[in-house]
Formats: C-alpha cells, sequence, structure tokens
C-alpha cells in the first residue's frame, strides 16, 4: 500500500493543496512554511496516540485568509492506493473506497461550525470535528482503524536518549515483552536469583550500606512514615517478570550506556528500533500499515551519516511502511528518490505545495536529474529561481555578471544550472514543476545554408515540452514554421518574454565582443605563452581587428573553459557591463523571485 495523495483546505498555513505523492516522501521548504503543520494534519487522520482533545482544534488553526462568517471548513484527505493485493488491508479499507475510483481509499478529517450554531463562530465550542471515510460522513473511521493504520512522529526537538530510556515510550518495549514472554519462568526465577545474589554481595560493602542508609533516612526525614518509598540500591528488581524492564541497550561492545552514545548515534539506533518495531506489530497483525514522520533528522545526523542511513530508508522496498521526512539538508534530499520530493513555498499569504510524483521525464532523463542533484547537493531544490546554463564557462561568470549588476544570486536564492550540453528539457520540466522561475541562456548555433539553427529548434522544443507539463496546447506546424523563417533578432526578442535568452554565436565569442571583457580576455590568451602564430593574432585582436571565433575557440579549448571563466572572474574589471542577453536573463529571474 501507498500514499497516493494528500490534500489540505484551510489549515493554518493551507489555503488549498492537493499533493500526489509516490511512496515515501521529503518535505522541503523554508522555516515557517509550515512543514510542521502538514504533518500534523496527516496525524489528525492517522495517529491513534491523538486525543480527542488535540483533534477539536481552535479558531486560531484556520487559514488566516477564511472569514468565520461564511462558515469554512478545515478539511483534511488521505487517498491510499495499492492495498488491493493485501486481504488484510481490502478488509479494512473496503468501506472507504471512493466511488469516483473504487481502487482508493479515502480517510478524512473535517472541523466546522456545529449546525445548531447561527452567525460566526465566537470560539472552538461552536464548531466540531469528524473523522470519516470513502467521502460519506456517515462511515467513521474508528480507532481500531487508526491502530492499524497508524504515523509514528519524531519531532524535531527529540531526545533519542530519553526515549530509549523512558519504559513506556521506548520501541524497545515490545520487543522485549515478546522475547522474555518465550523464556520460561523457571529460567527467569534462575536469573533472578542469581542477581539477588550479587545484590547481597554488594550491599554487604559497608560504604554501600552506608549511602544506602542514609538515602533512606534523607527521604524518611522529608516524607514521613506514611510516604516513605522505601527505597533499595539494587542491580535490578527482584520480580522474575519485572527483571527484564532493566535490559538496556549498551554501545561499544557492551562497555558503554546509550547516554554515553553521540546524538546521531542515539538517532540511528531510535530510528533503527522504530522499523523494528513497526516490523514486530505487522509479524503480530497489531498493525498493517505504519508511517514514520522524522523532523529534520539531519540536526542530529552528520553528511555522511544521513546519506548511509537515508539511502538505506528510501531504497528500502517495504510495501507495508513508508517515510515523511522534513528536511533543510541538501545532503538528504540528495540521496531521496526524485518523485519522493515535495517542496511548500509560501505564495500571496498561503503555503503552495510542489510534488515531484509525477515529474514527466523517462528514465533516462530522471536517472540524469538524479545524479545532476547528487553532484550539485541538491542545490536546485531550495532554490527560490534558476539560471539554466550550457557549460562551466557560464556557470563561473554568470554569477559574477551578476554581482556586476548589483544582484548577488545567493541573496536572491537563485542558483546557476549547468546541464554540461543543450539537453535542457528535464530540468526545464524540474523548475516548472517546482514552481521555479526560470531563464535559459543559449546559444544560436546557426547552421550552413538555409538550415533551421540549431538554438532556435532546441527553444521550441522546450516550449513543447512545457506545455506538456502544463497542460497548454504545444506549437503547431503552423506556428512552427512561422517561427522557423525568423531571423535571430526576431525570435531572440519575442521568447525572451518567456525566459529564453540566447546569443548569435556562443558565449566566449559574446565575451570577446564585450566591453571591458575583451581585454582581460585577451590578457589571459597572451599569458599562455603561444606560438608566434596565435602571439600575432592575440596582438592584432588587440589593436582592434575583429576576433575570429574559430582561431578564438580553439585558443580557449587548448586552455579549458573552466579554467579560463575561472581566470577571467579573477580579472572581471569593476562596473562592467555583462554581454545584453546574459544581463537580461538575470534580470528575468530577479525579477521574479
Amino acid at each position: 500500500m501507498r500514499l497516493a495523495k494528500l490534500s489540505i483546505r484551510n489549515f493554518r498555513n493551507f489555503q488549498a493543496i492537493d499533493i500526489p505523492l509516490a511512496g515515501n516522501v521529503v518535505l522541503l521548504g523554508e522555516n515557517r512554511v509550515g512543514k510542521s503543520n502538514l504533518l500534523y494534519a496527516v496525524r489528525l487522520v492517522l495517529d491513534a496516540t491523538l486525543p480527542d482533545a488535540a483533534r477539536q482544534l481552535k479558531l486560531t488553526d484556520f487559514w488566516d485568509g477564511c472569514d468565520l462568517a461564511a462558515n469554512p471548513v478545515i478539511e483534511v484527505h488521505l487517498d491510499f492506493a495499492a492495498f488491493d493485493d493485501d486481504d488484510a488491508l481490502v478488509a479494512l479499507l473496503t468501506d472507504f473506497r471512493t466511488a469516483a475510483d473504487p481502487t482508493v481509499a479515502r480517510l478524512s478529517y473535517v472541523y466546522r461550525k456545529k449546525a445548531e450554531v447561527a452567525g460566526a463562530p465566537q470560539s472552538s465550542e461552536d464548531c466540531e470535528f469528524l473523522v470519516y471515510g470513502g467521502g460519506d460522513e456517515a462511515r467513521a473511521v474508528q480507532p481500531r482503524v487508526r491502530r492499524r493504520i497508524a504515523i509514528d512522529l519524531l519531532d524535531a526537538l527529540r531526545d533519542a536518549e530519553g526515549q530509549l530510556g523512558s519504559w513506556r515510550a521506548s520501541p524497545l518495549r515490545p520487543l522485549l515483552e515478546d522475547a522474555v514472554a518465550a523464556v520460561n519462568r523457571a529460567e527467569l526465577e534462575g536469573v533472578a536469583s542469581d542477581l539477588e545474589t550479587a545484590t547481597r554481595k554488594l550491599e554487604g560493602f559497608p560504604s554501600i550500606q552506608a549511602l544506602e542508609a542514609s538515602l533512606r533516612s534523607g527521604i524518611l526525614d522529608l516524607a514521613g512514615n506514611a510516604h516513605d518509598i522505601d527505597a533499595r540500591l539494587r542491580f535490578a528488581p527482584a520480580d522474575p517478570l519485572r527483571l527484564f524492564r532493566a535490559i538496556a541497550m549498551y554501545i561499544d561492545g557492551g562497555k558503554r550506556t546509550l547516554s554515553e552514545a553521540s546524538l546521531g548515534s542515539a538517532n540511528v539506533a531510535l530510528i533503527a528500533l522504530k522499523l523494528a518495531e513497526f516490523a514486530w506489530r505487522r509479524a503480530k497483525n497489531e498493525r498493517n500499515y505504519s508511517l514514520l514522520s522524522i523532523e529534520e533528522p539531519e540536526a542530529h545526523l552528520h553528511p555522511q551519516l544521513q546519506r548511509a542511513v537515508f539511502d538505506k530508508l528510501f531504497n528500502a522496498s517495504d510495501p507495508a511502511q513508508a517515510l515523511i521526512v522534513t528536511s533543510h539538508s541538501p545532503t538528504l534530499a540528495a540521496v531521496a528518490p526524485l518523485r519522493s520530493i515535495v517542496q511548500l513555498r509560501a505564495q500571496a499569504g498561503a503555503t503552495c505545495a510542489y510534488s515531484l510524483a509525477q515529474l514527466p521525464v523517462t528514465p533516462d532523463e530522471l536517472d540524469d536529474i538524479e545524479r545532476y542533484l547528487t553532484a550539485t547537493r541538491s542545490e536546485l531544490l531550495f532554490a527560490r529561481g534558476v539560471l539554466f546554463v550550457e557549460g562551466d564557462a557560464e556557470e563561473a561568470l554568470v554569477p559574477v555578471f551578476a554581482d556586476a549588476l548589483g544582484r548577488n544570486l545567493d541573496r536572491l536564492g537563485i542558483t546557476v544550472c549547468n546541464v554540461a550540453g543543450v539537453n535542457f528539457s528535464p530540468y526545464v520540466k524540474l523548475a516548472v514543476s517546482l514552481g521555479l522561475p526560470f531563464a535559459v541562456i543559449t546559444d544560436w548555433d546557426p547552421l550552413d545554408g538555409t538550415k533551421v539553427p540549431l538554438g532556435l529548434t532546441r527553444v521550441l522544443d522546450i516550449h513543447d515540452d512545457l506545455c506538456f507539463v502544463t497542460g497548454q496546447p504545444k506549437l503547431t506546424l503552423d506556428d512552427r514554421a512561422h517561427w522557423e523563417k525568423s531571423d535571430f533578432e526576431a525570435f531572440s526578442a519575442a521568447w525572451a518574454k518567456f525566459g529564453y535568452f540566447l546569443n548569435d554565436r556562443t558565449f566566449e565569442i559574446a565575451v570577446a565582443a564585450t566591453p571591458g571583457l575583451r581585454t582581460a580576455l585577451l590578457d589571459i590568451l597572451n599569458e599562455q605563452k603561444f606560438g608566434k602564430t596565435r602571439t600575432d593574432r592575440i596582438a592584432a585582436w588587440r589593436a582592434g581587428t575583429p576576433v575570429e571565433p574559430a582561431y578564438l575557440l580553439a585558443m580557449i579549448a587548448d586552455i579549458g573553459k573552466g579554467r579560463l571563466s575561472a581566470k577571467l572572474a579573477k580579472k572581471m574589471p569593476l562596473g562592467v557591463t555583462p554581454p545584453p542577453y546574459i544581463s537580461a536573463a538575470i534580470a528575468f529571474v530577479a525579477d521574479r523571485v
């Protein structure tokens, strides 16, 4: 089974969101955007430990834009799919199948004004909640359903050591109880007898006797005879059936307690035990499906441990459990399957959600994007806008050009995405699916004769791919024929309005033609100590002879575009004006973030 969709209406940050899901979920977003609120919305439906008092929300839980006089309703709907191959889940969820799609079961929570209350609600007492399924309020979701399809939360301020050390809260408890239940009572009594013998030897030491007497005397003096607790210093309880409660988890081969472990190690142990508890409850037929929600795991795990732990968890193929993780960590996002990503972003007074569960890319494109995100630590997933470029030179110099324009990309939250070629489509699809403003910076790439320039075809193809994502009509054959007759100036001017920025040659030629950059570029070429022919060409270009693109690109190839761009970034004169199409692309995205 999998959680296939989450819908929320009028709850806290959320006016209206519908999020398609594909199994595990990684929630990304800035602070105060509503990641914890989204988890709480899921808990309103599923959490068996949440009391009704917590489900009875407050008027302040309505989205700020709600007009209470209009009787708004807080709604949370969870759609589950792919459960028909599990007889237990079929029996549990059949009554909650939706009429529109019987393969989907829906569990819902609503909070609204009571029918008998006139006018706008004045307090939470004027409202009521209901948890039901199948889109039919008459089909109440009973506590048994929440016990068998349950959510467990490890919040951001969790105390792993304290949770593991608490008998009531520890996920180790049911595992130990089950293990000890299989031990013969006589064997337990034998262990208890051995511990009692050891305890009496301990009590026989005069210093221990003195300490125990002092502590007992102090408690008695404070509490009096009526409230004395008869305290003793012991290894473990004398009762054989309580003896196993003294069992704890130790580290380093049993040399140290968990309290001596690092926070990261304690959290890994806690997560592992929660998963073991889930498996145990499923084996004992106490639970059919488990959601483990972890807030900000990166707060306790260093980057390598994040990658090791969550790469294992995200790629686990257990259909009976799933993860919902909230994170600010590019390291964690880099190992998350792309289709698990859900980005939350505040827009116009409410939080919007962008899910990649249905990102329309081919398997090969998906692999390309995931490799890129891994290599860049998923910076794109945390950006507010993106500039797509062809190669290393643009990647190195565009941020420098932006600084020259007074538009620092880091402060604006804009990332430069180097696609290492001209295959922009999968990356642009990703940006559109995340709701990111973007610009494509590319070359016109003219061909000999009357052939259509590659850059023109590239832009039209990207546009058609985006139409597929957004549901808009693609260009007709007549439309394409019209654009294919355009010259460079007309085409580039028209498509710049949509975020596509072209130059008539290549990026390096554009740099050579830019006042203020030409001298710096020729200085770098001269430093390479080329032979006489090339040195003479550089001198001629410096004297005013037009730069010959083929010769320039051959010299740059010998230096390396990345190395050249790094040198050029250092030599960039103050106040230089970047190539116009670069300036326009930077402004296009910066004005939209």
